[in-house]
């Protein structure tokens, strides 16, 4: 999934390490897709490309997720603040009356008088604590930084429907989020909002696999960045360690002040996987070329499609998995 190896580990099930497929080295701040190095975004030249290398496209992607510097840092600090501190000092400072309360006896019914009334006071104080915390946590939610999504979706697959067939081969990976056995998966990481959109990051990839077309062609995708269309699965980020360890290892810090203010923020994943018997659309350009692995020279036989540009496909059907 990254440039560093990720292994994806679960319970009675063997850990698969993949290559990674493509080094992460730009983001489209638009859309918030990982791009390899010099890569374009999908969505043409209007998408805005920047480097998650350096320290100034990690400063302008933070900028659209969290606003600029000013506005974290005031953010960050109402957030801290909670608002107006409430406190609540002593209420006996010491005794100042009766100049021989010490040896004078005190009546028996004025003793439990001044002790109720001691212990209404005590309450109060506690009660009027516990209101002030409450009201200061209030605060302190309602001034924390919101991130903001990418203002546009990642680009569709396009208009340009291809042929379809059925995956062929063994698979490679596991899908980071569920780990399930795949050739290529799909990640969204969203970040729950009451307005505005919630994309803060898209990924996929492919280890690289063939499918077999209706017309007997076979198809071969190559392993590295993949565009992917068909059912989600969607996970809680406490349930997909992997991803998280994924993106701190992308979500370098360049300022103190920026502390926390994660330029992928996310609670939960939405996951797609292709895995080997599901039928797919393939969509966009494709280009033939000699299967270097056929005997007997160039044939049409020995003719294979491969995709021009990005891979782009759709899962029509899984094959079902008990």
């Amino acid at each position: 999934m990254s440039s560093t190896s990720l292994t994806v580990s679960k319970a009675n099930q063997t850990s698969i390490t993949p290559r990674a497929a493509f080094p992460r080295a730009r983001v489209c701040v638009d859309c918030r897709t990982l791009l390899g190095p010099k890569e374009a975004c999908d969505g043409g030249p209007k998408h805005r490309v920047v480097s998650i290398e350096t320290p100034t496209g990690r400063n302008a992607l933070r900028t659209e997720v969290w606003g600029p510097p000013s506005v974290r840092r005031r953010a960050k600090q109402l957030a801290k603040a909670g608002g107006t501190s409430l406190g609540a000092g002593s209420i006996f400072e010491g005794c100042t009356g009766c100049s021989d309360c010490g040896t004078a006896a005190l009546e028996g019914e004025f003793v439990v008088i001044v002790a109720v009334i001691a212990l209404i006071a005590a309450a109060g104080v506690a009660l009027y604590w516990i209101i002030a915390k409450i009201v200061e946590a209030i605060r302190a939610y309602q001034n924390r930084p919101r991130p903001n999504g990418g203002i546009t979706k990642p680009p569709s697959l396009g208009r340009r429907a291809g042929p379809s067939g059925v995956v062929m081969g063994q698979t490679g990976m596991l899908a980071p989020a569920t780990g399930t056995s795949c050739v290529a998966w799909s990640l969204d990481l969203r970040n729950k909002r009451f307005l505005g959109t919630d994309l803060m990051l898209h990924d996929a990839e492919t280890s690289g696999f063939e499918v077999k077309l209706d017309d007997g062609t076979t198809l071969r995708v190559p392993g590295g960045r993949i565009r992917i269309e068909g059912p989600r699965e969607r996970v809680d980020r406490s349930d997909a360690s992997p991803v998280d360890e994924f993106v701190q290892t992308i979500s370098h810090e360049d300022d103190p002040e920026d502390a926390g203010l994660d330029p992928f923020p996310f609670d939960t994943v939405d996951e797609i996987v292709v895995r080997p018997g599901d039928r797919v659309r393939v969509f966009g350009e494709l280009e033939r070329e000699a299967d270097p692995a056929a005997p007997g020279g160039y044939r049409a036989s020995n003719v294979l499609l491969v995709p021009k540009g990005v891979p782009a496909l759709r899962v029509e059907r899984q094959e079902d998995r008990k």
